[in-house]
């Protein structure tokens, strides 16, 4: 067998023999003095000193390692896949309040009822005086209508919604009056839907993409709004792809804020005013100036109106809107 490979090995490097290394010679010879068991021994015996002879022929094992690079943080390690995108919240969009004045205020104030069968509403020109006062203080140009009949109602919301609000940011109408369910009265004892009050804005061009506020004082049914017993230690707890269009839904950008929920009646003092609309502009005086916005005022005023306790009943305001953008409304500093 090792004749074979020594025949093998001079046919196949006759072409190089002036390029055999001197490990090769070596090799050869030790292939012919020695047996195979006794050639591995041999060499195993004399691997260090041909190491110290032919150290380019031997691969050294035991050389100095190679010398690690200190860790690197891996921020400034380039990473060859695709970085995912990291979610950033979208900033809130205010509604603009430049201009003065801000906008038109207008109040209908119901008092007199004695064609009717209802009541005269005593403590409502309190209300009226603390809205104008709060809301002129917030840049708007307030104008009261009292005593409207349910026509008279709905004609000067129309005078309203056709008037030019071009150079105006927002729209306040307070309603104070009685009501049923959904409605409000006139003093005639008529009903109007609270929607025939809200529409007209809603096709206003001039309005489009502005607030638009009802503030509305009035009963809305007879049932008296019961408290219920809370146990002992319990605690309450409450995009994809884009379109542009060059239109809005025209229910956009509305608030109605109601004295009460369905059903059921509202208070008023008959000399301090309505619970309601008296905290609603303790707490529009007190937020405007801190710059808070809209919906977390009128949500103190929910929490503080419902905690009172009102001749052994309860009253729980109600807010709806379809606001688009975050509504701050601005007050005057005072002096």
């Amino acid at each position: 067998m090792f004749l074979l490979l020594l025949q093998m090995d001079k046919t196949g490097t006759d072409g190089y023999k002036n390029q055999t290394s001197p490990c090769n010679k070596n090799e050869q010879k030790k292939v012919k003095e020695s047996d195979g068991p006794k050639k591995m021994k041999a060499v195993g015996r004399n691997s260090q000193r041909d190491k110290e002879n032919f150290p380019e022929c031997i691969q050294n094992k035991n050389g100095p390692k190679r010398k690690r690079e200190p860790l690197q943080p891996t921020s400034n390690i380039s990473d060859h896949y695709p970085k995912r995108k990291r979610v950033v919240a979208t900033q809130r969009k205010f509604y603009s309040m430049s201009n003065r004045p801000l906008g038109y205020c207008l109040i209908i104030n119901n008092y007199n009822f004695e064609r009717t069968s209802l009541g005269n509403r005593k403590g409502t020109g309190k209300d009226k005086d603390i809205l104008t006062r709060v809301f002129e203080s917030m840049f708007f140009k307030v104008e009261v209508r009292d005593d409207l009949q349910a026509s008279d109602m709905q004609n000067v919301i129309k005078e309203f919604s056709e008037r030019d609000h071009s150079k105006m940011d927002a729209f306040v109408c307070c309603i104070l009056s009685h009501g049923e369910i959904g409605s409000v009265l006139g003093i005639d004892g008529i009903p109007v839907p609270i929607r025939e009050l809200t529409q007209p804005f809603a096709e206003c061009h001039t309005l489009v993409n502005k607030p638009k506020l009802f503030f509305i004082q009035a009963c809305q049914g007879n049932e008296a709004q019961q408290g219920v017993w809370m146990a002992d230690g319990q605690e309450s707890t409450s995009e994809e792809g884009t379109f542009e269009e060059h239109y809005v839904p025209k229910d956009a950008d509305f608030l109605i804020g109601i004295a009460t929920v369905e059903y059921c009646k509202s208070f008023r003092h008959t000399t301090d005013g309505s619970i309601f609309i008296q905290e609603l502009c303790k707490q529009l005086e007190s937020g405007c100036t801190r710059k808070e916005d809209i919906l977390s005022i009128l949500t103190k005023v929910n929490r503080i109106v419902s905690s009172k306790s009102l001749n052994g009943f309860k009253q729980m305001p109600e807010v709806r809107y379809t606001l688009t953008k975050t509504l701050v409304l601005p007050m005057k500093r005072v002096s």
